[in-house]
């Protein structure tokens, strides 16, 4: 794949960009993210049905070798950072496997990597690819704004590495110091490695996010750091949705298999919002020629998403950011966003830079009407309160004996209004049910509740038949505390 930035749209400065400078980067020299020049390959269904019978990381290798120039990675190399990353580390065989709920309605069961949420699926794999990438006598320090999920994945991922990899490779992650779960929280700050330190922020997640790209472009920061230091910034948004593409296509691959549908019947997906790089990363995997029929973007009442994908209008005009019982889609200005407008637009970089610089400045913005048509094709929206929200943790766990997390159930509530009954429905299980136990003790009525983290997972897994208790998790917890929380004074840096 080669790749081009959203801001400009041809290769910066006259040179060609490869995936290798890609990787490295993470934003483009203008500030834009990189998207693939061509989209995404076709496949075959002759392909597709060769892959029905294959296990996880074999897919994974398939499908990515489709994407990654052997020149960049070899066939060789590839397949041993697959093997790595979705090994022992998860604690099911089938890595993402695919549960019945009720009904033609079905779980992608993304929690079973380290940290207990989706991100493990990209960010096991990621700094693997990173460290392959790096060319040779300079250090690299990637900064990260996560909502929650992110922070830890990435810290368990880049963790893993070893040796001048590890030594050469430095991370830094800010998180909204009170808008993350207790849990997600001792997870980040439970990692002690010498090249990975933990920042709270007093402030939200998009205030996180801007200053990261702020960051970018503070020439004076980064030529000082280049200088005095040998040390390049990077960030972690730019493969991440390679990697997320694989557990979407395996999932349908999963139905196929165990005979729920015959490859090329159509399917819904429904994702938690969020950062939006779940959904397009399923818009990239219809690209491909998975048979998504909708991809289905949930919103909690922090509803910024579902309304632009409704009325093509994004607008944060006196739009405050709302706490929830699922913090990892508290997000207001949702990045990847601006790919999605990429690709609806048919590449239109002009268009991408045009509409995200009026945000900037004006706070809002309108899509032009040739498009909504476009946009709405690709993916539909809706939204959940609090209470429906608490209502579908009880209400499915009293039916089915399955416990979900917030983020799954407000999937599980939009998946029940836009249902059918004509294809099955996929919900995307973005976290498991112990990160955010608080929230799941009210759903489920539960008042005598024990303030040990681990205790309360040992309550939540007698209280459901299925899934049991992430061991992980547990024992990160019971390992972790708040050593390596760094408490930040940053958060006036700019609210400007």
């Amino acid at each position: 794949l080669r790749q081009c930035s959203m801001c400009d749209g041809a290769e910066l400065d006259g040179h060609k960009t490869y995936f290798t400078n890609v990787v490295v980067e993470g934003l483009a020299a203008d500030g834009g993210l990189y998207v693939p020049k061509k989209g995404f390959p076709k496949i075959s269904k002759k392909e597709w049905l060769r892959l029905v019978s294959m296990t996880y990381p074999e897919r994974a290798l398939v499908l990515l070798e489709k994407c990654i120039h052997p020149l960049d990675i070899s066939a060789s190399d590839l397949r041993t950072m697959i093997l790595k990353a979705y090994g022992s580390n998860f604690s099911s065989e089938r890595v993402a496997p695919v549960k019945h709920l009720i009904h033609n309605q079905y779980v992608l069961e993304l929690f079973h990597g380290p940290t207990a949420s989706f991100k493990d699926l990209a960010l096991q794999l990621m700094p693997q690819i990173f460290a392959h990438c790096l060319p040779p006598l300079c250090n690299f320090l990637t900064l990260v704004a996560t909502s929650g999920d992110t922070g830890s994945a990435v810290l368990s991922g880049f963790c893993q590495l070893t040796g001048a990899d590890r030594h050469r490779t430095g991370v830094l992650v800010f998180f909204p110091e009170d808008g993350v779960s207790e849990i997600q929280k001792l997870q980040m700050m439970s990692h002690k490695a010498g090249n990975a330190k933990v920042v709270g922020v007093l402030s939200d997640f998009d205030f996180c996010q801007k200053a990261i790209k702020r960051m970018f472009g503070e020439s004076g920061l980064t030529g000082s750091l280049a200088v005095e230091y040998g040390t390049v910034l990077s960030t972690a948004n730019s493969i991440n949705c390679m990697g997320s593409v694989v557990y979407h296509a395996s999932a349908y691959l999963d139905l196929c298999r165990d005979g729920v549908i015959g490859f090329g019947e159509p399917v819904d997906v429904c994702i938690p919002a969020g950062n939006f790089g779940n959904s397009m990363s399923a818009v990239y995997a219809k690209q491909m020629g998975v048979p998504i029929r909708r991809v289905i973007s949930a919103s909690n009442h922090n509803r910024i998403i579902s309304d632009f994908l409704t009325t093509g209008e994004y607008d944060l005009r006196g739009r405050p950011l709302l706490p929830s019982h699922s913090p990892a889609i508290d997000i207001l200005r949702s990045s990847n966003l601006e790919r999605f407008i990429h690709h609806v637009s048919d590449g239109s970089s002009r268009l991408v830079k045009e509409l995200f610089t009026f945000l900037d400045t004006q706070k809002h913005f309108q899509l032009p009407k040739h498009l909504l048509g476009r946009m709405r094709q690709e993916v539909q929206a809706g939204w959940c309160s609090e209470g429906d929200c608490l209502a579908a943790i009880h209400d499915v766990c009293t039916q089915t004996g399955y416990l979900m997390d917030t983020h799954t159930a407000v999937a599980k509530v939009v998946a029940d209004r836009l249902l059918d009954g004509s294809c099955p429905m996929v919900l995307c299980s973005t976290a498991h049910y112990g990160k955010f136990a608080p929230a799941v003790f009210k759903a489920l009525q539960i008042r005598d509740i024990p303030q040990d983290p681990v205790e309360q997972l040992k309550k939540l897994e007698i209280s459901a038949s299925r899934p049991g208790v992430h061991a992980e998790m547990e024992k990160c917890l019971r390992d972790g505390g708040r050593r390596g929380h760094v408490s930040s004074i940053i958060w006036h840096f700019s609210a400007s």
